[in-house]
């Protein structure tokens, strides 16, 4: 029995707790003395804290609440003691998590997925992986301003703090395996400073799949170095690059040691070799209306045994790391925080990322069962196809949530991400929204009585 099986077949014990078959409280409680967390046998012990914030990011209405609401309807349908309505034992419980069990929490959660899939999923039996970047905002607090400022082209008041993400996701199951945040702007903020910070999660063997960002010199050294390719468009020429060996399926270049990097100490940059062969591999992406011209895609991958076509479909795919990134924002509604604190955003996001993974784990059980991969289920039907299902797993019997799983797993295996080549689409919207004014000064000055007829 695969490890898939082996989470299905837990799927029958399921309690209603979100994920409780995948995220049990033997794993939190095993992550937790890791750590030396000490707790007390409270209400909102770090275990139902847990099961509270991944409730609250799957919901609709997100607010604590909500949350609290929940969590005294699960404790009463069991016959246990109801707690306050109050959201503060709540909120003092969820600011008590220690930000590092989540993330370590979120990370396992997707190796183990990883490594469940075996290699039937993979690529050429190797694990692919998609690292791209983002944003968040977060509420306007002097706190969360400190740490993760405004645009400095908006004014004080007006705007609002915003954070770059880089995320690893994989290709196979879309899952992330790790996130690295900082201020929008600044020294050290970019794309390819988080990317070095999260080297160790991959393994040699494994495929680093990017943008034309990462078509740099320095990054394809320090993948080569751990055993680790890279695949990315090329996005310019390179002075001095010559043709070692002229393929069909790709031609191998040496490109030379570019110019010592400002930041880059004179000890690092002369570790680094003088040449570096890399292979060109010429993609044709145009379609039926060439909406797409070609372009260049540069790799470490210098086997003859895997084809220059092979490495332009995979490039291709570099797209479903977008549409991850979407699902993860917008589908889980992570582009704008509601923590009001930095450490608290911190752990908003790795409960995002948490829930994410777990449900991704779920789309992968049903993909298995119905022989497809993962990557042709519709994420946010699964996610509709969970929100619909665990109230009425929660309130059946034991005995009567086999079918109730089954159905889940069929339903979430129906919806399928369409396939519809050369579609485009206006980046407009017809329907016109209805018109507000916009805060142009801080809202405690919005507020003083000379300002009021202004907005009102």
């Amino acid at each position: 029995m695969s490890s898939l099986d082996t989470v299905r077949a837990r799927f029958a014990r399921n309690e209603g707790l979100p994920f409780l078959d995948i995220l049990t409280e033997a794993r939190i409680r095993e992550v937790l003395n890791e750590y030396g967390v000490q707790y007390r046998d409270r209400v909102y012990s770090p275990v139902t804290t847990i099961w509270g914030f991944l409730s609250q990011v799957l919901s609709e209405d997100r607010s604590c609440r909500d949350t609290v609401s929940r969590i005294i309807a699960h404790r009463a349908a069991n016959g246990m003691a109801t707690c306050s309505p109050s959201t503060a034992s709540y909120c003092n419980a969820r600011s008590r998590i220690h930000t590092s069990v989540l993330s370590t929490l979120a990370k396992r959660t997707a190796e183990e997925l990883q490594t469940s899939i075996g290699d039937q999923w993979e690529w050429n039996g190797r694990s692919v992986f998609i690292v791209d970047g983002s944003y968040v905002s977060m509420p306007d607090t002097a706190e969360n301003q400190a740490v993760y400022p405004q645009p400095p082209n908006q004014k004080p008041g007006i705007g609002f703090p915003l954070a770059r993400i880089t995320v690893v996701l994989s290709l196979a199951t879309g899952a992330c395996h790790e996130l690295a945040i900082a201020p929008y702007k600044g020294k050290g903020t970019g794309e390819k400073t988080l990317f070095r910070q999260m080297y160790d999660t991959f393994n040699a063997g494994d495929v680093v799949l990017a943008d034309a960002l990462f078509d740099d010199y320095f990054v394809a050294c320090d993948l080569c170095n751990r055993g680790i390719d890279l695949v990315a468009r090329a996005k310019q020429d390179r002075v001095g690059t010559r043709i070692a060996e002229s393929r069909s399926d790709g031609d191998l270049v040496v490109w030379q040691r570019p110019n010592k990097p400002p930041r880059m100490t004179r000890e690092e940059y002369r570790n680094y070799p003088k040449h570096l062969v890399m292979r060109e591999v010429p993609v044709d992406a145009r379609d039926k209306n060439n909406r797409v011209t070609q372009f260049t895609v540069i790799t470490t991958i210098l086997a003859r045994s895997i084809g220059g076509k092979q490495i332009g479909d995979l490039y291709e795919r570099r797209w479903e790391g977008e549409v991850d990134i979407r699902s993860i924002k917008a589908t889980m509604q992570m582009d704008v925080l509601r923590c009001k604190t930095p450490d608290m955003v911190h752990k908003e996001i790795w409960t995002h990322l948490l829930a994410y993974n777990l449900l991704r784990t779920v789309m992968a059980v049903a993909a298995n069962e119905n022989d497809i991969e993962p990557r042709k289920v519709s994420f946010k039907g699964a996610k509709q196809a969970l929100t619909a299902f665990a109230p009425k797993i929660e309130a059946a019997r034991p005995e009567d949530r086999g079918p109730l799983i089954d159905a889940m797993l069929a339903t979430i295996a129906y919806h399928r991400v369409g396939d519809r080549p050369g579609r485009w689409e206006p980046r407009a919207r017809k329907r016109r929204s209805r018109k507000a004014n916009r805060l142009m000064q801080p809202r405690h000055i919005a507020k003083l009585s000379q300002n009021r007829s202004r907005w009102f």
